[in-house]
């Protein structure tokens, strides 16, 4: 029977757990994701073990016990841990398509490719950020807020599973839109200035991407046409 490791979630301070051999898992309290090779742990023959101590732990907010168990278990953990890094480059698919740019369409597409049809884990999805050129913190922040929006599902805390991949895939391909022309038009109409949250909030009540207003604001400051007047607002030049 697989080994599982217990360790604090370093945001919520709760205890869980997860299998030995698995580099990151969700937490079941604050739904952050933990970084288990970072952490503290300490190893338990069997899940039911395992279980108990995450709600002893829990009850005593780890005190000596933990520190305790995770001495024991130190060397032990160590003999687990893979003797060889294995590349992204390793395991990736020979045959990759092109990357979308964008980094959320870049994860789109990952998690398209990874976890549409069955769950992928945490650690594989890590391993292929180099390919698709992300940054794994940022990923974590996406993985979460997708999952709040109910677009992907942890079937395990270790994994995650893309739900509706076509409609959301779809959503954002109508919202990409340059809207260039109508901020400027928005600006006419205004007195001084406009505040930029209150901009894109107007056109994503529109169904237009947030990354849309921002790279068609971005656009009109480039070719000199609007300017900041101060930091969070923007006006025609």
């Amino acid at each position: 029977m697989k080994s599982f490791l217990v360790f604090m979630c370093s945001k919520c301070r709760n205890f869980t757990n997860a299998p030995a051999g698995q580099k990151r898992r969700r937490c079941s309290y604050c739904g952050s994701i933990i970084d288990i090779s970072r952490a503290a742990s300490a190893l338990f023959d069997t899940p039911e073990m395992a279980s108990s101590a995450v709600k002893e732990f829990n009850a005593s907010r780890g005190g000596d016990e933990f520190d305790k168990a995770v001495e024991r278990s130190r060397e032990r953990i160590l003999a687990l841990l893979p003797k060889e890094r294995v590349s992204a480059e390793d395991i990736s698919s020979k045959d990759e398509t092109s990357k979308p740019p964008g980094k959320r369409k870049r994860l789109m597409q990952l998690l398209h490719k990874e976890a549409r049809s069955t769950p992928c884990s945490l650690d594989r999805l890590e391993e292929l950020c180099h390919d698709y050129e992300l940054d794994w913190k940022w990923v974590e922040s996406q993985l979460e807020g997708l999952s709040n929006d109910g677009t992907l599902i942890f079937p395990r805390p270790w994994s995650v599973q893309l739900v509706v991949p076509d409609v959301l895939t779809k959503s954002e391909e109508s919202a990409m839109k340059d809207v260039t022309v109508e901020i400027l038009a928005l600006l006419q109409g205004s007195e001084k200035m406009l505040k930029v949250t209150d901009i894109i909030s107007r056109f994503t009540q529109q169904g237009i991407s947030e990354k849309s207003v921002e790279t068609s604001l971005e656009k009109l400051m480039q070719k000199g046409d609007i300017f900041e007047p101060k930091s969070g607002y923007v006006s025609l030049a």
